[in-house]
């Protein structure tokens, strides 16, 4: 029976950007196509089906999600978030170690760290929030990096780590804290 669930991903996604009301209805429908699909396709085929209409899905709700605000919940979450990795790196520099060689090796931990809590914290607020803030963290990641603010040389994989996993610690935090809870009320 597991190899008849559709990608966990494809699903986890509309249920980020899916409209509550809707969500478990149209999710419904979606997957029993896909059911129905695998029994007259290939699971690839059902499979390549369910993502088609997920990336059709996706740009429509999150247009939607930007009409309903959850660009402003994701901008002072991010404010927070800066407010949060600039007081850790505060007491890092002030009570651990001044050195950059410290700075460069706490730094994916603070900012990992701070994402995570982000990520959490819009998906408390309002579940499209995640998807907004992530794209702020991508964009300032990018950014910075194009600025060259780390002074000391670095391998080339150090910022490619931030820009990959800054806006995956956003998304997948909040979604494995929430497939935990859901376990634990199943139990």
């Amino acid at each position: 029976m597991r190899g008849c669930l559709p990608p966990p991903f494809a699903c986890w996604l509309l249920e980020s950007v899916l409209p509550d009301p809707y969500r478990e209805a149209i999710l419904g429908d979606l997957i029993e196509e896909y059911m129905l699909r695998i029994e007259s396709t290939s699971r690839f085929t059902a499979s390549g089906w369910f993502w088609s209409q997920t990336c059709r899905s996706v740009h429509f709700m999150l247009w939607s999600s930007l009409r309903k605000g959850n660009c402003f919940i994701a901008m002072g979450v991010y404010i927070f978030m800066a407010t949060l990795k600039f007081a850790a790196d505060l007491l890092i520099s002030k009570l651990v170690s001044p050195e950059q060689t410290t700075q460069i090796i706490l730094a994916p931990i603070v900012f990992l760290t701070t994402a995570a809590i982000g990520g959490c914290v819009a998906a408390k607020i309002r579940r499209g929030a995640t998807i907004f803030l992530a794209l702020l963290v991508t964009i300032t990641v990018a950014i910075l990096i194009d600025l060259k603010v780390c002074a000391i040389p670095v391998p080339w994989w150090y910022p490619l780590g931030f820009l990959t996993l800054g806006p995956l610690a956003v998304i997948i935090t909040p979604a494995l804290f929430g497939r935990a809870k859901q376990q634990r009320v199943v139990r």
